[in-house]
Parts: C-alpha cells; structure tokens; sequence
C-alpha cells in the first residue's frame, strides 16, 4: 500500500480540495469562518492535524486564516499553534511574553480554526532570542530557578487564559525544557495554577529522548513526545519505508512499555521529517544535508509512511500531529519540514482522510465540537 501511495502524483497547494463531505466555505469580513463546515469531532477519538508555528508578521489573521483552512482542506480534525515567548540566553531571568500575534488575532485563528471543524492544541515555547555559543532552550540554566519559574509561571498562564478564552482543546504546559524537567514539585504546583484557569486537557511535550524521567507525566492528560528518533544508524542510503519500519519496532516496543506504567494516551506534537537524504539519521537537524534532490523527497515520503504503519490506529495513540505546514511553496526546490507539494503530501492527505471516514462511520454529522 505504501509504495502505491508513494507513487501518486503530488497536488498543488492551491489545488488541496477538501475530502469527501466537505463544504466550501469561505471567511466573514472580520476573518472568521462564516460557520462550521466538517462534522463533530468527538473528544475521546485522536487528534490528527499539522503543526503551524506563529510569528510576527503583517496580517497574521490572513496569513495564518489561510494555513488553517489549508490544513482543514487537508482532512486534518486538529490543528496545533505554536505561539512563542522569548529570554535572551540559557541564563536569563526575564521571558519576554510581548505576543505576536495578538491575543485578538489569536483569538480569531482560533475561531476560523473551530469553523472549519477542527480542535485546537495550542504550544507555548520558550525561545532564545540571542544565544550565545549555539545553545539551546533544553538547556536553560537560570542562576535563580525560583525567579525563572516565576517568570514562566507569568508566562505560561498568560496562554492558559488565551486557550479558555478561544476554547482550545488541548494546552502544552511546556515543550522541550529538559533542563527544568527534574523540578517536580514546582511543575506539579504550575500544572495545579493552569487547571485553575483553563478546563482543557493539558499535555507536557517532551523530547524524544527525554521522556523517562519526568515525574509529572500522571499530573497531565496526555504524554506529549516529539519523535525525532534516529531511525538509519548505519547512515544506509535512501532507506526504504520497509527499512524505517523494522527500525520502529523496537522504539515502539520500548515506549509502548513505559506507557502502559504511566497509563496516558500518547499525543505525538512533533512528527516530521526534512526532505533532505538523510533525514531518516537527524530527524531533528534541519542543517543536516540542505540539499533538494528526489532522494531527499523520497525519504521524506518513506518517513511519513513508515510513521503511519507504526503508529496509526493504536489504542495507546490520542494523537499525532505533523510538523509543519507553512506559507513556503514547498515543491520539488524545497528540504523543509514541510509536506507541501512533495510526495508525503499525499500520504498526509490519505491518512487524514482515512480517519475521517472511519470516524464518520460511527459520529453522525451535526452538532458542535466537544472538548
């Protein structure tokens, strides 16, 4: 099956038509949809959908309106928002909030986002805005832990007011801060002050080699996994989707193991791979080989087939969101992340609209979106 779907012509983005049942519907003169056009999309089944990251730009409300509806053309039933706060270097003390977009901008992605049917996850991150040194934000290391997680406490919360004001669905109470992890009693107090403000289901998004020893999972509502695993260790050329397959077994095996201790389903927020050869070898570097070539797009293509083959339709798996869908034109001159335009396009495209007409099967359309 895999290999037949690598094989299908890859659609234009601006020829992404929307799957079987769904209705055009275009936006109000405020930005937001003029009313919801998929059918119910019922809390307890997993969220399927694409990662857009939010920055600042002109008119993030068009730019961004736009992206979503994309994704919701897609098949996609959840679209996760990555929004940012900035501290200058791993040793700062200040988080500099200063939202963009807005909280009414914001406000109105999310609207547009809810009428075209889909949930929203919505991920807070820490960024550096001038590391020194190559650094990294998993290895914040502030000379005053309580002082940080002050200002991350300020932080954090800021858009757990935002996500129940705009009803979203899901909140990450953190992403790759690997360096903060082992401050238990402090998450746990933190996770304790969001729930007082945001009714939701809360995730932590952990990286993918760093999710044992966290000791808050059981505080939250779903284990939250990037899945940047290296996936060829001999650095073998142009893996096959078969080749990345038996390379998931024993990863899936061991984190399947460790799940069933914690006893929460699995929200994958980070699945994605760069069209670069290679990219099976650093999934997480996307200075890795920045060259686009058929090779690359291939392995990329392999990756998202082999992921679905693994993944999809566990009981254990509430979710599995794609990184990322962006405003580039993607296509064969591009090695991002993104699917647009490449061969793993279409696999996206099947797997979303394979969901849903599984789920349609048993929700009846009509109705609204439940949390």
């Amino acid at each position: 099956m895999i290999g037949q779907l690598l094989g299908l012509a890859v659609m234009t983005a601006g020829a992404a038509g929307a799957g079987p049942g769904a209705q055009a519907a275009g936006p109000s003169a405020d930005g937001d949809e003029t009313a919801p056009t998929r059918q119910t999309v019922a809390s307890k089944l997993p969220y399927h959908g694409l990662a857009i990251q939010l920055h600042p730009i002109g008119d993030p409300v068009a730019v961004y309106g736009s992206l979503i509806r994309e994704v919701a053309d897609l098949g996609a039933d959840t679209v996760l928002l990555s929004v940012n706060g900035y501290q200058e270097d791993i040793d700062s003390l200040i988080i500099e909030i200063n939202p963009s977009p807005s909280e009414a901008q914001c406000l109105k992605l999310l609207k547009i986002a809810h009428g075209r049917g889909m949930r929203v996850v919505l991920m807070p991150k820490v960024l550096l805005s001038n590391p020194r040194g190559g650094t990294w934000r998993g290895k914040i290391a502030p000379a005053s832990w309580p002082a940080w997680f002050e200002q991350y406490e300020r932080f954090i919360t800021y858009f757990a007011r935002l996500a129940q004001r705009g009803q979203v669905e899901v909140l990450l109470v953190g992403s790759e801060l690997i360096s903060t992890e082992t401050h238990t009693k402090r998450w746990q107090e933190l996770i304790g002050k969001v729930r007082a403000i945001y009714p939701g289901k809360l995730a932590y998004s952990a990286n993918w080699d760093h999710y044992r020893g966290i000791r808050f999972w059981k505080d939250l509502d779903l284990i939250g996994l990037t899945t940047y695993h290296n996936l060829n260790p001999s650095g073998k050329p142009h893996p096959t989707a078969a080749d990345l397959r038996e390379a998931w077994k024993p990863i899936r095996e061991e984190i399947l193991a460790w799940r069933a201790k914690i006893d929460r389903p699995l929200l994958f927020t980070e699945v994605g791979w760069c069209s670069q050869e290679g990219c099976s070898v650093e999934a997480w570097n996307y200075y890795h080989n920045e060259k686009a070539t058929p090779a690359g797009h291939q392995e990329q293509a392999a990756n998202y087939g082999a992921f679905i083959d693994t993944w999809a339709g566990r009981p254990e798996v509430g979710g599995i969101i794609w990184w990322e869908w962006t405003a580039a034109p993607g296509g064969k001159d591009d090695y991002h992340y993104t699917p647009r335009n490449k061969p793993a396009q279409e696999l996206l495209r099947r797997f979303f609209n394979r969901d849903r007409a599984a789920r349609h099967s048993v929700h009846p359309a009509g109705g609204t979106i439940k949390r």
